[in-house]
């Protein structure tokens, strides 16, 4: 339907009510699409408490997720794109694009690459002073003019000197109840999309009292039988006959008024051409339930569906067993110069794995080919967790960065590489700052090495 300031997105949704506070949503683009999406995410608890703190910004990262997912799906040629990340210049310049950087990305899509998958994206400090880059910006919708161009900016030319036309449509910043645009932010965003194509939409819950006690009906049955979310039990190895996770879900209550999302939200994501899926993308348990949840370097394993578990306990046993990283130092008895051996010992049958140098290096060189994320951003996680399972092979990863919350989507072997980085890199600040930087030391090398 078209878009006016005061009027409703989308007539199919009943829960909440989106209007274009800023801006005029495009009459030939169909609002249901961000609607349907922004239902589900205000259905979901507003905060999910960590023992790193309160992840405040869930919503917002489910609607982005939920993106992804689909822009993943169709090989990022996509008319909607989450959370880019913008490289602001001066007033007269037209901000950047992060593009991907990752081996994988270079090599399957040469010079139609897809923006960065890493949210923390930087230029280089080269590129940064030659480009007179003064600033970043992650808006949460970019809508581009045509699909088949990976490119989601402005005609602008790229940090390497490419050229490239002007693709972006309309960027959209989505407010949740609570959540209010800063006048930096609409100073940026303008930059980033000319006034003409800027705006924001807000969304307000709009739920009869009966769709919130249908939702809190399904809430209090389902936390019964997920004690462990509750009382955190060490991880024990899956039995060969588990059920399936679905098989485990109790009954949902007697539905609720015409047009309510059915419960469990986990088996109904909203997404576009459900049919021709090969995969059903499905959220962790812990996103429903918004108890308080570990990181995956804590035992977090407890936190997520047995499917994801199995898929992950491929890449060692620490995937499927308790146990304790521990990095010891060792004393060269001629020279007097320490090293550090770190290893991982199982509480269930007290088998040690012992990592080597080069398994290290290996493992960062998975995260590198495989994703965007840098050394720096490895250093500064200090929170991960699934968000959800795409497919067989892709996990879609909630990430704590210098204290902000964004999702990240990697295949099984990157997640795996992180999560076993972040739990040597814990085990070494544990014993002294010398043993980080022995192994930052050694990550770096694995930069450069690939670099030369």
């Amino acid at each position: 339907m078209p878009m006016s300031n005061g009027g409703k997105m989308c007539l199919a949704v009943t829960s909440i009510n989106c209007t274009m506070e800023i801006g005029a949503f495009p009459a030939d683009e169909d609002p249901c699409y961000l609607v349907e999406k922004a239902e589900y995410a205000q259905r979901l608890p507003a905060i999910i408490f960590t023992r790193q703190g309160a992840i405040r910004a869930l919503k917002q990262i489910v609607m982005s997720g939920l993106i992804k997912v689909e822009e993943y799906k169709h090989d990022f040629l996509w008319p909607y794109k989450a959370e880019v990340v913008f490289a602001i210049r001066g007033k007269k310049d037209v901000p950047l694009p992060m593009l991907a950087t990752s081996q994988v990305s270079k090599q399957r899509y040469g010079d139609n690459l897809p923006q960065s998958s890493n949210p923390f994206a930087r230029p280089s400090a080269d590129d940064m002073e030659k480009f007179g880059i003064i600033g970043i910006r992650r808006p949460d919708i970019i809508l581009v003019k045509d699909e088949a161009l990976r490119w989601p900016g402005r005609n602008a030319t790229y940090f390497d000197g490419s050229v490239h036309p002007d693709n972006l449509k309309m960027l959209i910043e989505v407010k949740f109840p609570g959540d209010e645009l800063s006048k930096e932010q609409e100073r940026d965003y303008m930059l980033i999309a000319t006034e003409k194509r800027f705006g924001v939409m807000r969304v307000d819950d709009s739920r009869t009292e009966e769709q919130k006690q249908y939702d809190e009906a399904w809430r209090e049955l389902y936390q019964p039988d997920s004690q462990h979310y509750k009382n955190p039990i060490p991880l024990a190895p899956l039995p060969p006959d588990s059920p399936p996770d679905n098989d485990t879900l109790p009954t949902p209550p007697a539905e609720g008024v015409p047009g309510t999302i059915p419960q469990p939200l986990t088996n109904n994501l909203p997404l576009v051409s459900t049919a021709p899926w090969s995969f059903l993308p499905s959220y962790e348990d812990w996103v429903i339930l918004g108890q308080e949840v570990a990181g995956l370097t804590e035992q977090g394993l407890d936190y997520v569906r047995n499917s994801t578990r199995e898929r992950l306990a491929q890449f060692g046993a620490w995937f499927s067993e308790t146990g304790k990283w521990v990095c010891k130092e060792i004393i060269d008895p001629i020279t007097h110069q320490a090293s550090y051996a770190f290893s991982w010992v199982s509480e269930q049958t007290g088998k040690i794995v012992t990592w080597t140098e080069s398994e290290i290096k290996a493992r960062w060189q998975t995260v590198q080919q495989g994703s965007d994320i840098t050394l720096e951003d490895l250093k500064n996680i200090s929170w991960m967790q699934i968000l959800k399972k795409v497919g067989e092979e892709m996990l879609e990863v909630v990430v704590i960065i210098a204290e902000v919350a964004v999702v990240i989507l990697v295949t099984l072997a990157v997640a795996a590489a992180l999560i076993e980085l972040g739990e040597i890199l814990i085990a070494a600040a544990a014993v002294s700052a010398a043993a980080l930087a022995a192994i930052l030391a050694i990550l770096a090398s694995v930069i450069f090495a690939t670099a030369s």
